[in-house]
């Protein structure tokens, strides 16, 4: 599901343009397939993915699969524990924030900017709901489901995203048209 919207992401950033090289921060990578679009597009990118230490062997084989392993790097542990480093210019947060609840997507996304080199981009895809939480029809049923299998997940809106990204510090933040089941959201460190 993800893939395609990498693919849009990496476009409009420009990567298969890329004259140096450019480091992405894959939080919570699971298969690592934001990580993997991203680093297709260009001989240049070079990719930190971060996630469970359960889940690490499994983004190594997808990442042999597809032929980029020689440009991974890899961060184990909790998204609020784990060192991310710094001096990235590229975040990537596929679908992390709706298992994280508000209070820690808050902080994720302060540690994000702070993982960051100024005019980094910070990329999440959600399941986005609209301000009154009465549409569209699939992120609701998705709210329901982070209500059922989780502890503290949810949906949220454009627009408490972006308030968050701003109180973090982020700038332009700004929707993405990207396939998927919501636009991708984008933002500055300045």
């Amino acid at each position: 599901m993800s893939y395609p919207a990498a693919m849009v992401l990496g476009q409009s950033l420009g990567l298969a343009d890329a004259r140096r090289p450019v480091r992405v921060l894959d939080v919570a990578a699971g298969s690592g397939i934001w990580g993997i679009a991203l680093a297709q597009q260009s001989p240049l990118v070079c990719v930190t993915a971060q996630d469970w230490p359960e889940m690490i062997p499994i983004t190594r084989r997808i990442t042999q699969k597809f032929g980029v392993a020689d440009r991974f790097s890899y961060v184990e542990g909790d998204v609020l524990e784990a060192n991310f480093g710094n001096n990235y210019d590229i975040a990537a947060l596929g679908h992390i924030l709706h298992t994280e609840g508000e209070e820690r997507s808050r902080k994720l996304l302060g540690k994000t900017v702070r993982a960051l080199k100024s005019g980094g981009t910070i990329a999440i895809a959600e399941w986005l709901v609209n301000d009154d939480r009465t549409e569209p029809l699939p992120s609701l049923i998705f709210a329901v489901n982070m209500l059922v299998h989780s502890e503290r997940g949810d949906t949220f809106s454009f627009n408490e995203i972006k308030r968050w990204l701003e109180e973090t510090g982020f700038n332009k933040v700004r929707k993405l048209e990207a396939p998927g089941p919501s636009p991708l959201i984008l933002a500055t460190k300045p």
